[in-house]
């Protein structure tokens, strides 16, 4: 297959899938603030997955409509399951929803449906235990969990570690050797799976290296100075920004950029919070 006729049938299947989907994953976040993982994020894996398919098919692994169906479905629902809980184990609930969103829309399962909802379920087992494909077989698991893995990069990247990690309440002392060691092992994924696309790892290693020097910055200003709620300087001002203004005032990500960026703000937050906006806009464009 050519890759304008893969690119063809990747519109078509956006053209039956991607509005109800979308529709879905909004309903689903629009009681819950969790601007990490809401449709906004689910809408990057997709174009991260499509990215992948069509590299994979430059490099000549066969891919069909099929595959791409089943996909897409798991991309929107691989994180719906954090609009209730944001454990590790919201791939279950996420499992769930799938099967209860294809009963209610009367829809006809695509074939290998449970590979679909065993993807869902399991995208979030970072210690990337999968099955021995072959590297010109699609693999539903290791698509989704590379495509999610490379949402973990860049400035969104560094702000999605932050926002649910603190969630999780973890000590922000411990938070960026958490951080490294689990953005290092995806990285790691990504490179073992797709390293043979060197396009995709020239787009990607300087994002990675964004998210790891933001949480190296944040872990020598902890060492040197120690953690305070009341600084709003370099790093650290970082997470007390998303702390008091995400968390705990729930306001939005774009309230939360605007007010970080105000006159007065300090450089390293002020670029922080810049580039952060500048990322959404392009991510959603």
């Amino acid at each position: 297959m050519t890759i304008a006729n893969l690119d063809k049938i990747i519109r078509q299947t956006e053209t039956v899938w991607l509005t109800p989907l979308m529709i879905e994953c909004t309903r689903q976040f629009s009681e819950t603030h969790l601007p990490s993982h809401d449709q906004l994020h689910h809408a990057r894996v997709w174009k991260y997955a499509k990215n992948l398919i069509l590299q994979s098919a430059k490099q000549g692994m066969a891919i069909s409509e099929k595959d791409i169906t089943q996909l897409i479905i798991a991309v929107f629902f691989h994180d719906q399951g954090m609009s209730e809980t944001t454990s590790k184990e919201h791939g279950k609930i996420s499992r769930k929803m799938c099967k209860i969103f294809i009963q209610k829309c009367n829809i006809t399962p695509p074939d290998f449906f449970e590979k679909v909802l065993d993807a869902i379920e399991n995208h979030d087992k970072k210690e990337y235990i999968e099955t021995a494909a072959s590297p010109n077989e699609f693999e539903i698991q290791k698509f989704l969990n590379t495509a999610d893995d490379l949402d973990a990069f860049g400035i969104i990247g560094a702000y999605r570690y932050l926002e649910i990690y603190l969630m999780r309440h973890l000590n922000v002392k411990l938070l960026p050797e958490e951080v490294l060691t689990n953005m290092e092992g995806r990285y790691k994924h990504f490179t073992d799976n797709f390293g043979h696309c060197i396009p995709l790892v020239n787009a990607h290693f300087q994002r990675y290296l964004t998210s790891k020097n933001y949480f190296k910055d944040l872990n020598f200003q902890i060492e040197k100075f120690g953690y305070s709620q009341e600084s709003f300087l370099g790093p650290i001002g970082v997470v007390n920004y998303l702390k008091n203004e995400v968390l705990e005032k729930k306001r939005s990500l774009s309230a939360v950029c605007i007010k970080a960026t105000s006159a007065g703000s300090d450089f390293y937050c002020l670029h922080f919070f810049d580039r952060l906006q500048k990322e959404i806009k392009h991510s959603t464009t």
